[in-house]
């Protein structure tokens, strides 16, 4: 097993050891004030100089156990030694290393990569990638020669050698005892009864376990629902669910229509009622009156019971005119003094004015305004 790494066992001694002279080279070399990336770099690689520590005991006794059982040549166990002392040498180095990592405390103050320098930083990264080298390697060397001391189980299908992993074999042992329960094919028939359909056997299995814990945990929730709704009544019904669900949905479209009320605009405001009306006098006796009078009959202002309008005398035009104003005319904005619905209230008050002919009014301004209704389908008046 060994025939064929006699120049890597070489070359492994050999970068142990020059993986820990280099790092005991990098680390002392550095001089000034401590940084985070230098603590993570120097744990790291004291980290890795503990596993190359291990690997290389565990080398050493997977070594000997092979040399015993394989009874290898001298000059083979001869290599396997200098492996061996080669990771010994190198601990030593490395625990050199670690010493001068524990006494060196200040690195240099260039700002590059967390605080170290170019070179430094790329140097102990190099260290590192070396240390992880020198790990992989001899990961590798203990399970090759783990696989020579204890050959793994070889399984002929087709004529062709198979070996299955820990991992498959495991995976197998679970889905046989938890999944499956599957039986081998050469099994098989041990499990075939006397039916037979027009050729087709009924093979007497187990159900898989799945389906069967699956069948299990609908039982023990069926009588949970049952208590729960039937015995207990802690849950609701499907009548309850829907008359819950409909008090909520009311209570979501008033607050619905009620912030839709604050949303009034220019282009979607519509008359009020007499309540609405009422409101808007108020706000009329409040603001309007110095330059309309109290009916409205006008002052600085014009005449709001007439015909005429400057503007407009629709509920649009009227909410427009009481929104942004015509500060060139002496008409003030008020959207910053009134809420849109308060707006909407004054201005179905104003349009409730004409006609109302009060005493003294003023002379007509504007032009002669006229509703425009929307047509009347003849074929729905005739009905």
């Amino acid at each position: 097993m060994l025939k064929n790494k006699n120049k890597f066992l070489l070359l492994l001694a050999s970068l142990v050891s020059i993986a820990s002279i280099a790092q005991t080279n990098t680390i002392a070399s550095k001089p000034t004030t401590t940084n985070y990336m230098e603590g993570l770099m120097i744990t790291v690689a004291i980290l890795l100089v503990v596993v190359i520590w291990v690997l290389a005991q565990v080398l050493m006794m997977v070594s000997k156990k092979a040399v015993q059982v394989s009874k290898q040549s001298a000059t083979k166990a001869m290599m396997i030694f200098v492996v061996v002392m080669g990771s010994m040498f190198s601990n030593k180095l490395s625990a050199q290393a670690t010493s001068v990592i524990a006494d060196s405390t200040k690195v240099v103050t260039t700002d590059f990569y967390g605080g170290l320098s170019y070179n430094t930083f790329w140097t102990m990264t190099s260290v590192i990638l070396l240390e992880l080298l020198v790990v992989f390697l001899l990961v590798l060397f203990i399970r090759n020669i783990f696989r020579a001391i204890h050959p793994i189980e070889k399984i002929i299908v087709a004529g062709k050698v198979q070996s299955d992993s820990w991992l498959v074999k495991t995976w197998h042992q679970l889905d046989k005892q938890f999944f499956t329960k599957a039986v081998p094919l050469d099994k098989e028939a041990d499990l075939l009864l006397d039916h037979d359909y027009d050729g087709i056997k009924e093979l007497d299995n187990a159900l898989p376990p799945w389906w069967k814990y699956g069948f299990y945990i609908t039982i023990v929730v069926a009588v949970f629902y049952l208590l729960k709704f039937e015995v207990w009544h802690t849950g609701m019904n499907p009548t309850e669910e829907y008359n819950k669900e409909m008090t909520t949905a009311k209570i979501e479209t008033e607050a619905y229509l009620a912030s839709a009320k604050e949303n009034v605009d220019e282009n979607s405001v519509t008359e009020l009622d007499v309540a609405g009306i009422a409101a808007g006098k108020a706000i009329f006796a409040k603001t309007c009156v110095p330059c309309h009078l109290a009916e409205g009959q006008g002052l600085v202002g014009p005449n709001l019971t007439d015909e005429y309008w400057i503007h407009g005398g629709g509920i649009k035009d009227i909410f427009k005119t009481i929104k942004y104003g015509y500060p060139d005319k002496g008409m003030q904005s008020w959207q910053s003094t009134y809420s849109p619905v308060q707006m909407q209230q004054l201005a179905s008050y104003i349009r409730s004015l004409k006609g109302t002919n009060p005493p003294n009014p003023k002379a007509p301004q504007g032009d002669l305004y006229k509703e425009v209704t929307a047509p009347v389908d003849s074929t729905v008046t005739k009905k």
